[in-house]
């Protein structure tokens, strides 16, 4: 199906940069064709918090006149996405998931990035709240649905986003990344999201976590997309020249059995296209205790970055939101400095493979998406969070999967500051496993 013969919201950011710069589409109807489905079919999903309707209509008009005139800002000009609750844009609420709303006086740096680009800010995505948590099953704005597999978590803290885009609401999202809060919910609701290198783009104007942590990225449907959302080059990687290191750390992890089978034979599609995978172990590490320890810094910072709020509007927060942060307050420094400790040494340790290898290959989580009110599984980040810790680029995309069968992701990182040669992987691997 070409790409006008089709809803337009369907489009990718790729098909639909190419619809915009070719005359087929302008950017109202790209746009209009979203809010529709956003107002109509989506509204199930609940993947909205706010939908900038006047603003972001005034935006894809501006960017169709520049079209017209040939003068786009970029590419994607004209492009919509939506940008996850805790990200500031000037003429929309900002709620952090919180039961409370304010209106920023200035945009997030990467937002002023993104406007200079023209893409069109459709509105706000849900989330877990504060950020602290992985499903968006979000007490003051409703959970938000998985696309993929109704009355499953989308994940999170990033849901809304993965929602929005696997939902096919919009082309492209903004998350923010923690420990896996970009990565895990792309594998939960099968898209493709990035953790880029720390600094690559700026963290002012986001509601913090842990600073340390914290990483803003993209999510998309495809890795072309997800490299013209994060503007980086999608170099051509060939996988029989690629070593992709696989941790023996991670074999003890109570994995689900169908994410298990779906790896192995993503791995065995890989070793068929050419790449080595090396086994390779850390000593002294394991997996839960290293997450435990991020979590810990991540309650501590929040409960210092919130500590006005709380006062101000205890309300606003839920009981689990409040104990988890008490908890954080109450946490000795000892405690602190020996998790900060413990993720500088494990982030050393994974950047000394990394330096060896062109990147490291595994499952995304333990598991798939689960239903709501089940058990949340502690283990959710355990394989995501030492790029977190390297500050290095994490992306996940979907492994092969037929029928309705949950999404199962897979997870490549790369060494610090190797983002376009991690999206040139991770472009050969998405190849390999579609053949």
């Amino acid at each position: 199906m070409t790409a006008t013969a089709r809803n337009p919201a369907d489009l990718g950011i790729a098909d639909a940069s190419r619809a915009l710069d070719s005359g087929k589409l302008t950017s109202r109807a790209l746009f209009e064709a979203c809010l529709e489905r956003i107002d109509g079919e989506g509204r199930a999903l609940n993947a909205f918090i706010h939908v900038a309707a006047v603003l972001a209509r005034a935006e894809a008009d501006r960017s169709d006149v520049r079209r017209r005139e040939g003068r786009p800002m970029s590419p994607l000009d004209g492009v919509p996405i939506a940008l996850k609750d805790n990200i500031d844009v000037v003429g929309q609420p900002t709620t952090n998931g919180f039961g409370t709303a304010w209106m920023p006086d200035r945009d997030a740096g990467v937002v002023t990035l993104l406007r200079e680009r023209g893409l069109v800010l459709i509105g706000k995505a849900n989330m877990h709240e504060g950020a602290l948590g992985a499903t968006t099953d979000n007490p003051h704005h409703g959970r938000a649905d998985n696309p993929a597999a109704p009355g499953h978590t989308p994940g999170g803290s990033s849901g809304g986003s993965s929602a929005a885009v696997a939902g096919r609401l919009c082309p492209g999202a903004l998350g923010t990344d923690t420990m896996g809060s970009v990565r895990l919910p792309a594998a939960y609701c099968g898209i493709v999201g990035l953790k880029p290198s720390r600094g690559l783009w700026p963290n002012n104007g986001i509601a913090p976590l842990a600073s340390g942590l914290d990483t803003v990225g993209p999510m998309a449907r495809t890795v072309e997309d997800t490299a013209m959302l994060v503007d980086l080059p999608l170099g051509l990687v060939r996988l029989d020249q690629v070593v992709l290191a696989s941790l023996e750390n991670f074999d003890g992890a109570e994995i689900e059995d169908e994410a298990a089978a779906a790896y192995q034979a993503g791995l065995e599609r890989l070793r068929g296209a050419g790449a080595t995978i090396r086994r390779v172990q850390l000593a002294d590490y394991s997996p839960s205790p290293a997450r435990r320890a991020g979590l810990i810094i991540s309650e501590v910072e929040a409960a210092v970055a919130h500590e006005a709020l709380m006062r101000a509007r205890p309300e606003a927060f839920s009981a689990e939101f409040r104990d988890m942060i008490d908890y954080g307050a109450r946490a000795p420094a000892a405690r602190y400095v020996k998790a900060l400790h413990a993720v500088e040494r494990i982030g050393a340790a994974f950047s000394t493979i990394l330096d060896s290898v062109d990147g490291m290959i595994s499952l995304t989580a333990p598991q798939m998406a689960f239903p709501f009110g089940a058990p949340v599984p502690a283990s959710q980040a355990d394989f995501t969070a030492p790029a977190n810790f390297v500050g290095c680029p994490g992306i996940s995309l979907p492994l092969p999967r037929s029928g309705n069968l949950r999404p199962v992701g897979l997870h490549l990182m790369a060494g610090l500051g190797r983002d376009v040669h991690l999206l040139g992987i991770a472009a050969a691997v998405e190849k390999a496993l579609t053949v």
